[in-house]
């Protein structure tokens, strides 16, 4: 699902108070030079926004370039980030009290996954030159992930599709004609082809016994459905010709290591309600979960107690400009 959205009520909600924070900046004594981590900027019915939940939005809004030392952010920069640290921090209580929290590996894919889109040593780098720590880096993802989750489960919890309803879509746009095979991938990634192979051996033996044949080490990423023609050239061409539940050897890449794991064919034939259910129901709860998202949202941050520390939020105002 698209990452739910912020309703303009919600927005508005929650940026008067950023908006007090920016028109008291010009005439705020400067703070204690404490650690960003130790500086209360606002509270949210007593839980902290710290300085450095600030600016590790900006730099997240910025595209993580330039560092916030080569260039001090505007205060449009940092009212849309005290916004956007609040709301974060209205939906992370949220999902905390649901609940919600990361499988074991998820961050660990995701570090990996986005490390692949760079150079060997290029995440690194791109860091460095922003002035942002990797474990600070590391962890403003960990928190990115546990909050599209929390999200997720708002939305789903607020939003619901019937059969009836599916039904009625699927009379409505029946197209009788032949569907070409189909499968549906999830691919695993690794730090090394070693632990790859080692992952495959296991979902192998599990599928072989009955069992899952899944990794409980990693989560995995689903890719969607896929005809033969549809592959990314990522996936190599023999996955589509494995059963369902194979899985294909190590695909190296750049700085991981991928499996792809067939988790579901669908053969050729012709439409019908329960080859096209799934996405139906998904084309349909997509909206309804953002709006139950925003709406929820916005009687959240309306309710709560949000109190700004304008005056600390001038140590932004002061970096180098």
């Amino acid at each position: 699902m698209r990452k739910p959205g912020v309703s303009p009520l919600a927005a508005r909600s929650v940026a008067r108070f950023a908006l007090v924070a920016a028109l008291l900046w010009a005439c705020s004594p400067a703070p204690s030079n404490r650690p960003d981590a130790d500086v209360v900027v606002a509270e949210v019915d007593g839980a902290p926004v710290l300085l450095k939940d600030v600016k590790n939005e900006i730099l997240s809004m910025r595209g993580y370039t330039p560092s916030l030392e080569a260039r001090g952010p505007s205060r449009g920069e940092v009212s849309e980030a005290v916004r956007r640290a609040i709301e974060r921090t209205v939906v992370l209580r949220e999902g905390k009290r649901r609940g919600v929290s990361l499988p074991v590996g998820s961050l660990d894919e995701e570090v990996m996954r986005l490390r692949a889109d760079f150079p060997p040593g290029g995440l690194e780098k791109a860091l460095l030159q922003t002035g942002m720590e990797p474990d600070a880096w590391r962890e403003q993802l960990r928190r990115s992930l546990l909050y599209r989750r929390s999200a997720d489960a708002i939305a789903a919890a607020g939003s619901t599709v019937t059969p009836q309803e599916v039904e009625a879509a699927f009379r409505k746009e029946r197209n009788p004609t032949a569907v070409p095979e189909r499968i549906r991938v999830r691919q695993y990634l690794f730090d090394s082809a070693e632990r790859a192979a080692v992952a495959r051996e296991k979902m192998q033996a599990a599928k072989l016994v009955g069992g899952d044949a899944g990794d409980r080490s990693v989560e995995g990423v689903d890719l969607g459905f896929f005809r033969r023609d549809e592959l990314p050239p990522e996936i190599p061409a023999g996955v589509f010709d494995l059963p369902e539940g194979g899985v294909s050897e190590p695909v190296p890449g750049e700085g991981v290591t991928s499996l792809f794991r067939v988790t579901r064919r669908e053969v050729a034939g012709v439409q019908t309600l329960g080859s096209e259910e799934a996405r139906i129901r998904g084309s349909i709860l997509a909206p309804r979960r953002e709006e139950a998202f925003r709406r929820w949202l916005a009687q959240a941050t309306a309710g709560a107690r949000v109190k700004v520390h304008a005056e600390l939020l001038q140590k932004l105002m002061e970096e180098k400009r």
